[in-house]
């Protein structure tokens, strides 16, 4: 994945098992607006022996950037990785895009290093010269 033309040098691997939506740049971002829908939904089950209830809570959340195109964004996959295409420092937002949850917000990643978004949600720097899925405490997550 990534673009043939960029000379970056910079990769995101996704090791959550989720697919994330990754929101990148030279400068820190600001959050224009987040808007949250939150919705309940009652479930109750009767066992045999007495009752059981329990309440799922869901979210929808909308992230909303003010607009500039040096702004750039994309998908990846559970389990792969893209290049990022610009050059230098940047600065990464990531968020879950099942449920628009917050992974990280303006993660400083200095020029022509790659960063491994783990299962647990955090963010780790690639291993230098060894595979985009180990880091730097030789942890390998595949």
């Amino acid at each position: 994945m990534g673009s043939a033309t960029s000379r970056s040098n910079t990769h995101i691997a996704n090791a959550t098992g989720r697919r994330v939506h990754i929101f990148y740049n030279t400068d820190k971002m600001v959050l224009q607006e987040m808007q949250v829908d939150i919705s309940s939904e009652a479930e109750i089950s009767k066992a045999l022996q007495g009752a059981a209830g329990s309440v799922k809570l869901a979210s929808n959340t909308k992230l909303v950037y003010y607009r500039d195109d040096r702004i750039r964004s994309f998908y990846i996959p559970a389990h792969d990785y893209n290049k990022v295409a610009a050059e230098g420092t940047i600065y990464m937002s990531a968020y879950y895009e099942d449920t628009g949850e917050n992974i990280c917000q303006n993660y400083h990643i200095p020029s022509d290093r790659s960063v491994i978004v783990t299962k647990d949600g955090n963010v780790k720097f690639q291993k230098y010269g060894a595979s985009i899925w180990e880091d730097e405490d030789g942890n390998i997550y595949s």
